[in-house]
């Protein structure tokens, strides 16, 4: 399958996220925070599925509360969104990859969201979020989620989120302004798109 026009110029939204954890050197490249490997554990590139974990009780209960805790306090952006679409492709590598295109639908937690709403969410074939994607393609697009992204500056020294997306519910709201507090309206501002 042929990659759509927003797939292919992916390069121009790689600093999709350069905000608050990023800055730009004297040469114009967007430097990122560390990515540490307990970012790389919760920034999954995946989709939840499960509605309330915390009912399930248990270690499943305090792991998701964990999960949530870190991807709040982490997250360069927090907010509401809808995926609009799916588009599968392949890497340099051969790999499988999908391209998720998610609109925000609220008002953001954390950071903010500019110009027409959309943000490019990658996972390739390997990483712990692929078959999340894979297998549940129309289901992926069937409601709302809440998005917490992380900029990542990866081995090419490309900028991109890292993300990961749970279901948007008045308790995973809760739990993330417990977390984070109310949003910003100081009126600061944060790249999230930059061309």
């Amino acid at each position: 399958m042929t990659r759509p026009a927003f797939a292919r110029s992916l390069p121009l939204a790689l600093a999709l996220l350069a905000g608050a954890c990023s800055s730009t050197t004297g040469r114009g490249a967007v430097e990122t925070a560390p990515f540490t490997a307990e970012n790389a554990r919760f920034f999954d590139d995946a989709v939840d599925y499960i509605e309330n974990p915390e009912e399930l009780g248990g270690r499943l209960a305090s792991d998701w509360r964990a999960q949530i805790d870190h991807l709040s306090r982490e997250s360069d952006l927090i907010v509401p969104v809808r995926v609009e679409t799916v588009s599968e492709g392949t890497e340099a590598s051969s790999s499988s990859s999908f391209t998720l295109t998610a609109v925000g639908t609220g008002d953001a937690l954390k950071g903010r969201l500019t110009g027409d709403r959309r943000v490019s969410l990658r996972v390739t074939e390997g990483s712990v979020g692929f078959q999340t994607v894979r297998n549940n393609i129309a289901r992926v697009q069937s409601r709302e989620y809440l998005l917490f992204a992380r900029s990542h500056t990866d081995p090419e020294g490309g900028v991109r989120p890292r993300w990961h997306l749970s279901p948007h519910t008045p308790r995973l709201v809760e739990r993330v302004r417990d977390v984070v507090g109310s949003p910003d309206s100081s009126g600061s501002e944060r790249i999230i798109r930059q061309r």
